[in-house]
């Protein structure tokens, strides 16, 4: 049950970040090389993300990682 705690307060940071640069999820999952389906399940704190997806929205957001999972 804590787990999908971190994994909303994470969904919700990403949905911020994307809200905040005007992209759409399929956008940046196109921008990410990821699946829009899958974003849309993290973004919801469905998903348990890996490192390496984080790295890859990160970077498509053009912040650092460490912006994604602040305040976790």
């Amino acid at each position: 049950m804590r787990g999908n705690f971190y994994y909303k307060r994470l969904g919700n940071n990403i949905l911020k970040w994307r809200k905040e640069r005007n992209l759409s999820q399929q956008e940046l999952a196109s921008l990410s090389d990821t699946d829009r389906s899958y974003l849309a399940e993290v973004e919801e704190g469905k998903a348990n993300p890996s490192l390496k997806f984080l790295n890859k929205i990160a970077k498509a957001l053009r912040i650092d990682l460490k912006e994604l999972v602040k305040n976790l």
